[in-house]
């Protein structure tokens, strides 16, 4: 009985001194400050989505307080996150995808977010849930369309949706994932106010899309194939895949989609000549089997300014005529900037699809590799301070047998020359 006793003291002391507070987390904490990019003063009722980077499903959601902070608990793992907020462009920006970041156990990571005021002044908002038979469906991306235009966000783990910013008007919403076909709703949007409506999603999504990869003048490598709406150009979730070589995505909605590949930032790039000659890469799905190739090649590598590579945050940069610069590439005779907003709409330099021909805006030899912007004077607005702005660079090589007597060669990555104009 006494040996009884002794183990069970010892034991006792045993457990003790491991006590919960010597154990090592089973988790990473994440968290971050959101602040207005122009003013840096924090802002609160940001709406946080946390996704988990290999399934594209949401894992945790949280609101900032009055203080602007964030935090989340997570196992260890890849994610990346998705801002939104009345008055604000969402993050990352528009046609942008975000970037995983990853969290080990233990971890506390510190992410700071800043967030651009939108152009759409006293804008609605659309407030509702994703359901399938009354049950939330979290990770759709929600799409309202009005005159042509589409506005997104991303389900949450319970289905719950905002569609921030929306000029007044009547909208048809529609919800995209893999797997699920969705009902079109109708829903009336007053300035300054909110609606709410349910989007209705049935099982089903039986269509698929293939095709292969060729590597032109560049080593294969694994690059990421996506389906993404044409009017918002983000990604579908549960519609992408990683392949070097063939590529099949299986349970895809009926629909039309933007077909992406290559569009991380991997040092690779769709041969942009490739899609002067066919088009954008637009396929229409049913219930059958589509087919899309692609044709990629090393990247135009940008040197300064642009985020790094590993971020999808923009580059504050002094002054209103910055100086682009990049790497030489081999065999270009020119190179064609393009200066686009946070929009897409292109401001200065990019290509005239108006002739027969494709007629370049801005022609810089390819003994320059820099210029500063509006050189010429030909941009149809002036940067401007507090705005996100995205620059590339395309190469073009001499080529008597093509209509135009050239044709581009390659780009630089879709993710990459991401600034913002300094105050």
């Amino acid at each position: 009985m006494k040996k009884s006793l002794l183990f069970l003291t010892l034991l006792l002391v045993t457990a003790w001194g491991c006590s919960k507070e010597d154990e090592e987390p089973a988790t990473g904490v994440l968290y971050g400050t959101v602040t207005d990019a122009a003013t840096t003063s924090v802002l609160e009722n940001v709406r946080i989505i946390v996704f988990e980077s290999n399934s594209n499903n949401p894992v945790a959601s949280t609101t900032t307080g009055a203080d602007g902070a964030y935090s989340a608990e997570l196992l260890p793992g890849s994610y990346y996150l998705k801002l939104y907020r009345q008055g604000y462009d969402h993050v990352p920006p528009r046609n942008i995808s975000p970037i995983p970041f990853t969290v080990s156990k233990g971890m506390e990571l510190d992410k700071p977010v800043s967030m651009n005021l939108s152009e759409v002044e006293n804008g609605g908002y659309i407030h509702g849930k994703v359901v399938e038979a009354e049950k939330g469906v979290p990770g759709v991306l929600v799409v309202g369309v009005k005159d042509g235009k589409g506005y997104s966000a991303v389900s949450d783990a319970a289905g719950e949706f905002f569609l921030y910013n929306l000029p007044a008007g009547s909208y048809t919403l529609k919800g995209w994932r893999a797997g699920y076909e969705s009902e079109q709703a109708s829903v009336n949007v007053t300035t300054g106010q909110g609606a709410e409506q349910i989007v209705n999603l049935s099982k089903g999504a039986a269509g698929s899309v293939s095709g292969t990869l060729s590597f032109l003048a560049s080593t294969a490598v694994e690059v990421d194939v996506a389906l993404t709406h044409p009017l918002t150009e983000e990604a579908v979730p549960g519609l992408q895949t990683k392949t070097s070589a063939n590529y099949t995505i299986e349970n895809v909605p009926a629909g039309t989609f933007l077909a992406r590949a290559t569009y991380q930032n991997d040092q690779r790039v769709v041969d942009p000549d490739w899609i002067v000659k066919f088009g954008e890469p637009l396929v229409e799905v049913s219930n059958g089997a589509v087919s899309r190739d692609f044709s990629l090649t090393n990247s135009v590598s940008l040197i300064d300014p642009t985020n790094p590579s590993t971020s999808t945050i923009p580059l504050t940069v002094s002054g209103t005529n910055p100086t682009f610069s990049w790497t030489p590439y081999s065999s270009a005779s020119d190179y064609v900037i393009e200066v686009s907003d946070a929009n897409g709409n292109v401001i200065w330099g990019g290509f005239d699809y108006s002739q027969d021909v494709l007629v370049k805006k801005v022609s810089i030899p390819s003994s320059q590799t820099s210029v500063e912007f509006n050189f010429d004077q030909t941009a149809s607005k002036n940067l401007e301070a507090g705005k996100v702005y995205r620059w590339k660079i395309y190469a073009s090589k001499d080529d008597k047998q093509a209509a135009a007597g050239w044709k581009l060669i390659s780009v630089s990555e879709d993710q990459l020359g991401l600034i913002t104009i300094g105050q």
